[in-house]
């Protein structure tokens, strides 16, 4: 009798060894869901990750210096970045044996140049498009009052890493991107948005690591972006700021005579 009251009580450990398994790794499942942080909030952590909000109002200027490749076609440029309060930038890319692509904003109009195409003026969405990536520090501190909706929602795999996908919906053009926050470190590691070019609209997926120090701010020294079949990859080697002058901004004399009067 005690060996069968033994056997017979082995299924009934099993199904309360089961059991407790099940709801072990079930619990997870179980507990109610967590609300996911506001983007405000993961904002507000980026900006102190990366020097805190004080450190950026500082500026009036950023320049990057660094090397631009395009892997699949085999070219390497050097490169330089600048950009300015409230709303300029310019880009300026050599190439060996090509010649300067530069591309640029006042915050008025906007331009292209590059030896294969000549001088272009752009309009319509592509302008618009300019114009927005030259909002200073609507970009640098995603600025609230530059967004009509900012909304998190969810958590995903991002460039191997886990992150917060964000909306943003810019105010003035309704403009939708998503951007991706690592629930790790709480920096900015990338982006997908669409944009207009000359070669129509396309996705742009934009990687950002490697953030360094310079002078107490930190920014990313790598990025790629997948711009459809093609990878652009920057590594910038230095940082400066508040060093730019205005005339860096004015219009090449190349795309000046484009400017309807």
């Amino acid at each position: 009798m005690r060996r069968f009251r033994g056997a017979s009580s082995l299924p009934n450990v099993a199904r309360t060894l089961a059991a407790a398994f099940v709801v072990t790794v079930a619990w997870p499942a179980l507990l109610p869901a967590q609300p996911l942080p506001s983007a405000a909030d993961l904002i507000a952590r980026h900006i102190t990750a990366i020097g805190g909000g004080e450190a950026f109002k500082s500026l009036t200027s950023i320049r990057q210096v660094g090397v631009m490749e395009m892997p699949s076609m085999g070219l390497s440029a050097q490169a330089e970045n600048i950009s300015a309060a409230p709303n300029k930038m310019a880009m300026k890319a050599s190439i060996a044996g090509v010649g300067e692509i530069v591309s640029g904003t006042n915050g008025e109009v906007a331009w292209q140049l590059n030896p294969l195409q000549g001088p272009r003026l752009l309009e319509a969405q592509e302008l618009t498009d300019a114009r927005e990536a030259a909002d200073f520090y609507g970009n640098l501190l995603f600025a609230a009052d530059r967004f009509s909706k900012m909304e998190t929602v969810g958590v995903t795999d991002f460039a191997g890493e886990k992150a917060y996908r964000v909306k943003l919906t810019r105010k003035a053009t309704g403009k939708e991107s998503t951007q991706y926050f690592s629930t790790t470190s709480g920096l900015l590691i990338g982006s997908e948005a669409t944009q207009e070019s000359a070669m129509g609209s396309t996705t742009m997926t934009m990687v950002l690591t490697d953030y360094k120090d310079f002078g107490g701010r930190k920014f990313p020294t790598r990025s790629e972006a997948m711009v459809g079949p093609n990878k652009i990859v920057l590594t910038i080697r230095d940082v400066s700021v508040n060093d730019v002058p205005d005339a860096a901004f004015a219009v090449p004399d190349a795309v000046k005579s484009l400017i309807r009067k």
